[in-house]
């Protein structure tokens, strides 16, 4: 595939070029951005989305075409190839989040049409009222409003980034995927995992599709989780739990967050034993990335993957099945009984093995001179920046600042083959010195680093709201450093993902 070749310009790209909110015009394109606007506008053509309607600040009934659109793009990916077991699931548990976001967006809905309906009217007034509209509709709506729009925000940049290798894979094959990667468009790891879909060995094809979901809970979504949570004290914390002990699994047979993991009270009865009082509350929050990834290993994606093995014609014929129909029976409204019934049931005393108390240190050390045998993941739950120092061959460290750090292999039961440690987002300017330091520590390529923050600077959500870059470091001896960004353009945000692989990560 040519990366460099000249092609039509999208009213899109074209909309982004032009100057706004007093950024420049943007520069010259280079490969990776090619190779982005050409297969996201493919991706939106599929599913049939006008991207200049896609603005979640807008509420879900403004958007709930879109909403629909994105979860049918997903089946009939899944159905034209059921090795895109990614886009099978995004769209059986499309309807849950679908009903969420309905259930959120009521009433932030009925005050944004209150609001436009005082703007119409027009009198002198309500101008001075109204004159900083955004301002005026985000104290109108409140924190609902804010949650509801955080979840639309979601959704779209994990289409975004999900269906953009999608529409490549689906197009072209692997070597649109190889051409994502040598562009720094995605990592080796992700390149890696759709090696292993293309390969088509059950097991290969398994590991390849959670790395998939892996990107979307780590690099994608969870920095809205966290936003979420730390919103107006204690408003988010309230609600993010309250989501975890009302979420409802749509995969058949998955459980909820506090079936998976309830609160239990104990007492000591011996060294070995202990009596247990297992409430109908949850042991912890989704929107903590350790909480929610074992919820996904333990129960979640083990039900999916038993599911599209032994029950092939009930996965279609639910996919099949517009995802409006399907999301009624996950309305809170409908679900309220059960919920207060659970509360009041779900409560069972029992004697058992008494657990051993586990400390860890929040200054970690990762030892990658050689392969490690044990994976484990590192976050503070207020997620306050903390040191980690990796040991790296040939007697090298690096060491930073981190949010979260993961190690982890292509499946639960491997030996891990991936460390990704997430640095504390900033700015463009603090993002590029760091690029700077790690070219100049690492042997990252200084040119390309260059050409991306000149695009960076002029980009605009008129043309996306999210994308990653990687820059690739020469190799320490058996082990792959690359250094992505995620640039968010809402907020004109940037995280730095220290990305570590080894051999063995093939599947």
């Amino acid at each position: 595939m040519d990366c460099d070749r000249e092609r039509e310009v999208s009213p899109v790209e074209q909309a982004a070029a032009a100057p706004s909110n007093g950024r420049s015009r943007v520069p010259p394109s280079t490969s990776a951005s090619q190779l982005r606007r050409q297969w996201l506008d493919r991706a939106l053509a599929s599913a049939g989305i006008d991207a200049r309607q896609w603005d979640p600040a807008r509420g879900v009934e403004e958007n709930r075409n879109t909403i629909e659109s994105v979860y049918a793009y997903y089946g009939r990916l899944y159905l034209s190839d059921p090795r895109l077991e990614w886009a099978g699931m995004a769209n059986i548990v499309g309807p849950a989040f679908y009903a969420g976001f309905l259930d959120l967006g009521f009433l932030p809905d009925q005050m944004r049409r209150a609001v436009r309906e005082l703007r119409s009217l027009g009198r002198r007034g309500l101008r001075k009222l109204l004159r900083r509209d955004r301002e005026f509709e985000q104290r109108a709506i409140g924190d609902l409003g804010f949650f509801e729009e955080t979840f639309l925000t979601m959704q779209r940049k994990i289409f975004e980034d999900q269906a953009l290798m999608h529409e490549a894979y689906r197009e072209a094959g692997l070597p649109a995927i190889h051409a994502l990667g040598d562009a720094g468009v995605i990592d080796s790891a992700t390149v890696k995992a759709w090696e292993n879909i293309d390969g088509g060995l059950v097991e290969s094809v398994h590991a390849g599709n959670r790395t998939l979901l892996y990107r979307e809970q780590h690099d994608i979504i969870d920095r809205f989780y966290v936003d979420m949570r730390k919103r107006s004290p204690p408003a988010g914390r309230m609600f993010t739990y309250g989501l975890t002990l009302a979420g409802t699994p749509a995969v058949p047979e998955a459980k909820g967050y506090r079936d998976v993991f309830p609160y239990t009270l104990t007492a000591p009865i011996s060294r070995r034993t202990r009596l247990a009082l297992r409430t109908p509350l949850a042991a912890g929050n989704l929107a903590f990335f350790t909480n929610r990834w074992s919820l996904i290993e333990t129960d979640t994606l083990p039900a999916y993957v038993r599911l599209i093995a032994g029950r092939t014609s009930e996965v279609r014929t639910l996919i099949e099945l517009p995802v409006a129909q399907r999301m009624p029976r996950f309305r809170l409204l409908r679900r309220c009984g059960r919920i207060v019934l659970a509360a009041v049931t779900d409560w069972r005393l029992g004697i058992e093995p008494a657990a051993r108390a586990v400390t860890r240190s929040m200054d970690v050390v990762v030892d990658l001179r050689t392969p490690p045998r044990e994976g484990g993941i590192w976050g503070d739950l207020q997620r306050r920046p903390f040191k980690v120092s990796v040991l790296l061959p040939g007697g090298r460290t690096l060491s930073t600042d981190t949010v979260l750090a993961v190690l982890l292999g292509v499946a639960a039961d491997r030996p891990p083959s991936r460390l990704n440690i997430k640095v504390p987002s900033s700015d463009l300017a603090d993002t590029k010195r760091r690029l700077e330091r790690f070219a100049q520590h690492w042997k990252l390529d200084e040119s390309e680093i260059a050409a991306w923050s000149q695009r960076a600077a002029a980009a605009t959500t008129t043309s996306h709201a999210y994308s990653t870059r990687v820059f690739a470091a020469q190799p320490i001896d058996f082990v792959q450093l690359e250094v992505q960004v995620e640039h968010h353009l809402d907020d004109d945000s940037y995280v730095l993902d220290l990305l570590f692989s080894w051999h063995s990560h093939t599947g």
